[in-house]
């Protein structure tokens, strides 16, 4: 008998069949526990393959082999610890979709995470605040010229921080998004500022401003990354974003087809016949 499974679990079965050798593959996947950790949902999935047994837990999905923990809670417990590890060291990564866009900017503020890192006394916090302040001002150079800013009356000076990221969320954002992205911008320049020249700089004052250093950026690396790629798609039943896609080979007809589904409501789009195989 065959268990049908959900968008979930296709997505598990998915990522393992990926990260096993092709003779190891999945037969079954059960979600077993859904635990919210400060703030974060965790699920927890029992897969079978044919020569092995694995833990899948999400946000962000990693597995764990049974033999190494026979408990879905040491499963659970290891990945929390080693999620807290990753995003300490994720600090200086950045999703690459959005990389692109602020390229220039994380390159310098890179640089400020590595001068905290090795910082001891007050004018070296003092300078983790000059080299944030110069990420800022590389982020609105990058983008002066880009087709979405449009003609500007009357252009801020090169180096103006301020006036070009306001014209900036004023051609990326509207209403309550907008007044949130202008009070960032100023927020944040002046934490920086402020920090380069505060004498008694500690470092939690350092952490901080990094850290809204950083929010500022790839606030921007988005809203850039939405302007030229577009809202994503919405179901059309239920209207949900959760839309995946489904790839599958119709051996009779000689193709790939892809199809879209929701995860919200279980919604599918025709299959649509992708590629076509040219027999020698």
């Amino acid at each position: 008998m065959t268990v049908e499974m959900g968008p979930a679990e296709r997505a598990v079965r998915d990522y393992v069949n990926l990260e096993s050798p092709q003779e190891d593959q999945v037969t079954l996947v059960q979600k077993v526990q859904s635990k919210r950790i400060q703030g974060r949902v965790h699920d927890v999935f029992d897969v079978h393959c044919t020569e092995t047994r694995w833990w899948v837990i999400t946000e962000p999905m990693n597995l764990y082999l049974q033999n190494d923990f026979p408990n879905a809670q040491q499963a659970l417990i290891f990945h929390i610890g080693l999620g807290d590890f990753l995003a300490e060291r994720s600090r200086m990564e950045i999703d690459g979709e959005h990389e692109k866009h602020i390229s220039a900017a994380w390159r310098r503020f890179r640089d400020a995470l590595e001068t905290m890192n090795s910082a001891s006394e007050s004018e070296d916090f003092q300078s983790v605040g000059i080299k944030c302040r110069d990420s800022l001002i590389a982020l609105v150079k990058a983008h002066q010229a880009d087709p979405w800013v449009g003609e500007v009356a009357e252009p801020p000076k090169v180096a103006d921080f301020k006036g070009w990221a306001n014209i900036f969320a004023d051609r990326l954002t509207e209403d309550r998004l907008r007044s949130y992205v202008k009070a960032l911008v100023d927020r944040t320049w002046d934490l920086t500022v402020w920090l380069q020249h505060y004498s008694n700089a500690t470092p939690m004052e350092a952490d901080l401003v990094l850290e809204a250093t950083s929010h500022l950026i790839t606030t921007f690396g988005k809203l850039i990354h939405r302007q030229e790629m577009g809202s994503p798609s919405r179901c059309p039943r239920c209207e949900s974003y959760r839309l995946h896609n489904e790839l599958k080979h119709d051996v009779d007809a000689n193709t790939y087809q892809e199809s879209d589904v929701c995860a919200g409501c279980g919604w599918r789009s025709d299959w649509v016949a992708v590629h076509e195989f040219i027999s020698e």
